[in-house]
């Protein structure tokens, strides 16, 4: 049987949409553009707008969770990396109208990003920086559909496993 609290979860997770916001990214965004990122080394500036991130993150503790937490500011609001790959405003209309897992994208989330996010990030996400150095032969081949998108917008290690579990396997990380 299910608590009358359980139920109230269950259903604001079961009848919730999920939905682009641009929290992480305007955060993001407004760090890099205040310029202290350009007067320290990378790996600091990554630490000071991870720190900018972790102190101007909006906190969703909804009522009555016992385990607390959200990716965004609220139920099933989906942040974005635009460091790593900044959508497009196509890539937003795509989200929100394809079939098998929409993300609804409203027209603020738009306006932000043409008039803000998209601007700011031309020619400076991780993306186009791996391109930039890229041979011609691989981009012919990436262009070719050799290599997918999967990595161009997912974080470093997304999918790679560390490689430990390689030479390892399940039963060596449980012992």
């Amino acid at each position: 049987m299910m608590s009358e609290r359980v139920k109230r979860l269950k259903e604001q997770s079961v009848s919730t949409k999920p939905h682009i916001s641009t929290e992480r990214a305007e955060l993001l965004t407004d760090f890099y553009q205040s310029g202290i990122a350009d007067t320290v080394s990378t790996p600091v500036a990554r630490a000071l707008a991870f720190k900018h991130l972790l102190e101007n993150k909006t906190i969703c503790i909804n009522e009555g969770e016992l385990i607390v937490g959200e990716r965004g500011p609220a139920p099933k609001a989906t942040p974005t990396y635009p460091e790593l790959c900044c959508h497009t405003l196509k890539d937003l209309e795509i989200l929100n109208s394809r079939e098998k897992t929409p993300f609804l994208v409203s027209e603020h989330v738009r306006r932000i990003y043409r008039e803000k996010i998209i601007p700011f990030w031309k020619d400076k996400t991780i993306r186009e920086r791996v391109f930039a150095a890229m041979s011609e032969e691989w981009m012919s081949a990436f262009n070719s559909g050799v290599f997918t998108e999967f990595m161009e917008q997912r974080a470093p290690g997304h999918a790679i496993l560390d490689n430990k579990i390689y030479h390892k396997g399940f039963l060596d990380f449980k012992h």
